[in-house]
């Protein structure tokens, strides 16, 4: 199974970054310092901007996966209401998540693994889809074996329970989007504010060049210069700390 809280870069999506890195270096270097070598300062930050990227892209990927999760629930109910076993309800809603989702499916690609895990190798559903939530880091997938496991071991409704499962991740993704509009408004308004200074510098530059030129040219220029883009990244790091939110 896939570990969805720990994201990897594959080549391309490294070289993108790498590239991305070298250029913001280079920029700000020559927008604050007006001198290219500052731009390896960035470099001791890499690893902190590629931890915080992919935690961005981590958080998508388990986005997606949540939307896929919900359909899933409703596949798995039908199926199981019409008599199937989970097995058997897994196997049937891979090719539709794959038709709703598209191939590259984050939830189908990890319901194949288990349905062999299951079909070849013989493993206990209970113990195939405790795994697949344990790697999926989501609180609701979690939930959602434990209803199952419990429902079977127990004998009570298994379809009842899909559908109330289903019925709580909706809603608290419909909190949740809520949520995040509002949050996104913030985010915006905090971006305005973090690249304010640059936008003013940048300004400067191009209309009024002498007027700036002491910021290039002294101690106390480049030590000003160097609080603003310290400002900036505190700035930053803040925002994301505010906007991310749990429910």
């Amino acid at each position: 199974m896939t570990d969805l809280r720990i994201y990897r870069f594959n080549r391309s999506e490294n070289i993108i970054f790498v590239s991305g890195i070298v250029l913001a270096g280079l920029l700000v270097s020559y927008l604050m310092y007006r001198n290219l070598v500052f731009g390896l300062v960035i470099i001791p930050l890499a690893p902190r901007l590629r931890n915080m990227a992919q935690t961005v892209l981590a958080d998508r990927r388990r986005q997606r996966y949540m939307d896929e999760f919900k359909d899933f629930l409703f596949m798995a109910s039908t199926a199981i209401g019409a008599g199937r076993s989970m097995k058997d309800a897994i196997a049937e809603s891979i090719p539709s998540l794959r038709s709703i989702h598209g191939n590259d499916s984050i939830l189908a690609g990890e319901l194949d693994k288990a349905f062999e895990r299951m079909e070849i190798g013989g493993e206990n559903d209970v113990t195939v889809l405790m795994d697949l939530a344990l790697s999926s880091g989501i609180e609701d997938v979690y939930d959602f074996v434990t209803i199952y496991s419990i429902c079977k071991s127990t004998g009570a409704s298994l379809i009842i329970a899909l559908s109330k499962a289903a019925s709580v991740i909706i809603d608290k993704m419909t909190i949740e989007r809520e949520v995040q509009e509002l949050v996104k408004r913030k985010q915006n308004e905090g971006m305005i504010i973090f690249l304010m200074p640059v936008a003013v510098i940048l300004f400067l530059n191009i209309f009024a060049p002498d007027y700036i030129s002491p910021l290039y040219e002294t101690v106390a220029g480049r030590i000003i210069m160097t609080t603003v883009v310290v400002g900036a990244v505190g700035i930053y790091s803040m925002i994301q700390k505010i906007v991310r939110i749990e429910i």
